[in-house]
């Protein structure tokens, strides 16, 4: 589950880097921005199975809740590209806004690759801890 979250999270970065790009292929070459709103729909609804996922695979709580908030700022950015074709001020602050998500989501992804590289298990039921502080119960495999 926690492989899924990273990939989820690997995800997101890659669709929010291509939004950038399908924005600036608007701006300067006159393409069409509707792609760029499919791709930010896609973007919320990965962000919000993240979340889920997050939730079950039950990481630690820095890490989901930067997965819950990213979805939640994700939600915000969309609404503000929709309202941002009739009003400037709404289109002056989804750029900064997509700016924050995506170190948002650059956080979300350590998250997910700390919480994977710590979940092997340690001998004799051990607990394991990773030098980024995620501390978890291994199960033990002595026979006592």
């Amino acid at each position: 589950m926690r492989r899924v979250l990273l990939g989820l999270d690997v995800l997101v970065v890659v669709l929010i880097l291509v939004q950038a790009v399908l924005a600036g292929q608007s701006l300067f070459e006159g393409s069409s921005i509707s792609v760029h709103g499919y791709v930010g729909n896609g973007t919320f609804a990965v962000a919000v199975i993240a979340a889920f996922v997050a939730l079950a695979a039950r990481v630690p709580v820095w890490v989901l809740s930067t997965n819950a908030l990213l979805a939640l700022l994700l939600f915000f950015q969309t609404g503000l590209g929709y309202v941002g074709r009739d009003s400037a001020l709404a289109a002056s602050w989804h750029i900064p806004l997509g700016v924050s998500a995506f170190g948002l989501a650059a956080a979300a992804l350590v998250g997910g690759a700390l919480v994977v590289s710590s979940s092997g298990a340690a001998p004799g039921g051990a607990v394991a801890q990773s030098s980024a502080g995620l501390t978890e119960r291994t199960p033990s495999t002595r026979n006592d």
